[in-house]
């Protein structure tokens, strides 16, 4: 599998959440060109926001991505709690899909690179929407 952001045309895609559901899905996606968008989708509602990385910080993104392996990343096994989010990680190569994984907001406890992952989630949708979101007061 390529490395992740290696190339202007791939992206990763974070999507966290249920549209009906508390703040909504938020969707953070990092493009390999440094583009990045954040849209809330949230009770029939679309918000969305936009940045560009400088190219350090989009190599040094990447590069905290390659060593998380993202193919590798699996849902844990048993139940889920009734709230908890689901997690889309998807990655692509121009418009062709290279992996996807749907996973729980939950995982995390379970899977140290899954938090780093949302870990970065958040810093970088929050620095996106000005602290808006994810966990900002909705509109």
């Amino acid at each position: 599998m390529p490395r992740p952001l290696e190339h202007p045309t791939s992206a990763l895609e974070v999507a966290v959440g249920r549209e009906h559901f508390r703040n909504g899905q938020v969707a953070l996606t990092v493009h390999g060109s440094g583009e990045v968008d954040v849209v809330q989708l949230r009770s029939g509602a679309e918000r969305d926001w936009h940045a560009t990385l400088a190219d350090d910080r989009l190599r040094a993104l990447a590069a905290e991505l390659a060593e998380l392996d993202l193919a590798a990343l699996r849902p844990s096994a048993g139940g889920r709690d009734p709230d908890d989010d689901p997690v889309r990680v998807a990655l692509r190569a121009g418009d062709e899909p290279v992996h996807e994984a749907q996973l729980w907001h939950a995982d995390r406890f379970a899977d140290d690179r899954l938090d780093r992952l949302l870990t970065r989630w958040q810093a970088l949708t929050e620095e996106v929407t000005g602290g808006a979101l994810p966990y900002g007061e909705p509109r």
